[in-house]
């Protein structure tokens, strides 16, 4: 498994910073504690919504083929979402915007720098296809935009800050999504 280690494995000397005396400063403060509700809560609060409206909404005349594509699509996304697998291996943290000790790159994280997002994103698409209802695709965009303001965004800053080179080298390598 290819990773980058953080030289100093404490919350308060990531390898950016060496050298660098405002970066320093910035890294040695304190991170927030991580949002109370994580990725994981935000999708299955959107799973659970879509499943409701689906169930109460009037199915729209799909094509039987069409909205059975659902399934497999669950079965990708759920299969993305266990790269958090990866992280544990790593010996690292997975808790969102918290620092990391190490920078995967491996496995899936060789073709994609947040699969598991991904995967959660292919899986709601999938529960959007099989309610067969237009109401859950507004569900799944708001997912999407959360997750990308909310998450992403500062993740990848956090991650930048922390492995400096490593994750740009990484951010040139790999796509966010695919």
């Amino acid at each position: 498994m290819r990773q980058v280690s953080a030289s100093n494995q404490s919350d308060h000397a990531p390898v950016a910073t060496m050298g660098d005396p405002v970066a320093l400063q910035a890294a040695t403060q304190p991170l927030p504690p991580p949002p109370a509700i994580l990725p994981p809560h935000w999708f299955f609060l959107a799973l659970l919504s879509m499943l409701v409206m689906g169930w109460l909404a009037p199915d729209d005349p799909a094509p039987t083929w069409l909205w059975l594509s659902g399934l497999p699509l669950i079965v990708l996304g759920a299969r993305l979402a266990a790269a958090l697998r990866l992280f544990s291996k790593a010996g690292t943290n997975s808790i969102p915007l918290t620092r990391s000790t190490t920078l995967v790159t491996s496995g899936v994280f060789g073709w994609s720098r947040n699969p598991m997002y991904l995967g959660m994103l292919i899986a709601l698409t999938g529960v959007a296809l099989l309610t067969r209802t237009w109401l859950t695709w507004p569900v799944l965009m708001a997912f999407f935009a959360l997750i990308r303001q909310r998450f992403i965004v500062k993740e990848e800053a956090l991650l930048a800050q922390t492995f400096g080179e490593a994750r740009s080298d990484y951010r040139v390598r790999v796509r966010r999504w695919l």
